[in-house]
């Protein structure tokens, strides 16, 4: 594994939430969300919804919120299984990472919190910036091939309207060209030869040939069966855990659904992430959260109501806990690197 300790790997770039980012989200995000707001509360008795959220079940509700909050952690441990002894950092690093993304998330256009986690991973690990990033990629490219997977699994348990079956197909389709990007970059870091030669040497290149070798090599992280097995597992465990939430959500409002139906909801909502959003995907999760919700028979006021308890017992904690993670991180960095390098020294010595 390549070392280096030139600036460009390890100092956190002030441009790491770019204004472009922030722009694009403000142009086209807010606009589809305010849309899909209008669609989504076209028609319903507002003095419905907010008897239906008065009325849930608390404890429920709050059992809901472990679960919802618990993805993120999960998503967290997937990410440190993924790097390996790329950045062998604690996986509470990762875990305050993965919550710090998000809060960022929650507040700025654009859905930047993934950028964010994977240029500071870079400069409390000490990798190039492009591999932090790349990381990130792969760890989301693992959310959808996960939530894919579950919208198939549950398709013979729901009706089909005519969008199901084009996000199902669209879905598939997106999923197998992830797959098979992932497995190129695997083979050329790993088997072409001429892969990792270029790879080897690109410290001594030029500053964009160490950022894309970088890159390349985030791309292929996985080095043997078993990393891909936890990585999976971590996967399945996060959109588990909210589904489990989505099913304890659902029983709070009295309208409770089976297991394939919470599976389906989850889909549908985690593959809506990838559409761009007004911070905290506001007004998207109420259009996706009543689209999938009818499909099971709940109606519109309690599907509404669903999606607003889900974004309050999420957003506010993860928001509120943001500044204080983001401190911890600063506090510990310093321990971070000498953790990695050690764990690094480690892994190195016992590879010979």
């Amino acid at each position: 594994m390549e070392e280096t300790n030139r600036d460009d790997t390890h100092a956190l770039p002030k441009g790491a939430i770019k204004t472009r980012t922030v722009v694009i989200g403000l142009v086209v995000g807010i606009p589809l969300s305010l849309l899909f707001l209008w669609l989504a509360v076209r028609g319903v008795a507002f003095d419905e919804v907010w008897d239906a959220i008065t009325s849930a079940n608390v404890v429920y509700v709050a059992l809901a919120a472990l679960f919802l909050i618990g993805i993120i952690a999960c998503q967290g441990l997937r990410w440190r299984a993924l790097m390996g002894d790329d950045a062998p950092l604690p996986r509470r690093t990762y875990i305050a990472l993965s919550y710090f993304g998000n809060g960022v998330s929650n507040v700025i256009p654009g859905r930047p919190g993934d950028v964010v986690r994977g240029v500071w991973l870079s400069r409390i690990a000490r990798l190039p910036v492009a591999r932090g990033l790349a990381s990130v990629g792969v760890d989301r490219a693992f959310d959808v091939l996960t939530l894919v997977i579950l919208l198939l699994v549950c398709l013979p348990f729901v009706a089909h309207p005519d969008w199901l079956l084009t996000l199902a197909i669209t879905g598939a389709v997106i999923a197998m060209a992830v797959l098979a990007v992932l497995i190129a970059a695997w083979w050329y870091s790993h088997r072409s030869e001429r892969g990792k030669t270029w790879i080897a040497t690109a410290d001594d290149g030029s500053w964009l040939s160490r950022q894309a070798a970088g890159f390349v090599r985030g791309m292929a992280t996985m080095n043997h069966l078993g990393q891909v097995a936890e990585v999976v597992a971590w996967s399945f465990a996060a959109w588990g855990s909210f589904t489990v939430g989505t099913w304890l959500l659902t029983e709070s409002l009295g309208e409770g659904v089976n297991v394939g139906g919470a599976l389906f909801v989850t889909a549908v909502i985690g593959l809506g992430a990838a559409i761009p959003s007004s911070p905290g995907q506001i007004g998207t999760v109420q259009w996706l959260a009543v689209v999938s919700l009818a499909v099971l028979g709940v109606g519109k006021a309690d599907a509404l109501a669903f999606s607003v308890i889900l974004q309050a017992v999420t957003l506010i904690p993860i928001t509120l806990a943001a500044p204080f993670i983001a401190w911890w991180l600063a506090t510990r960095q310093g321990k971070g690197k000498a953790h990695g390098e050690d764990q690094r020294a480690r892994a190195e010595t016992t590879s010979h």
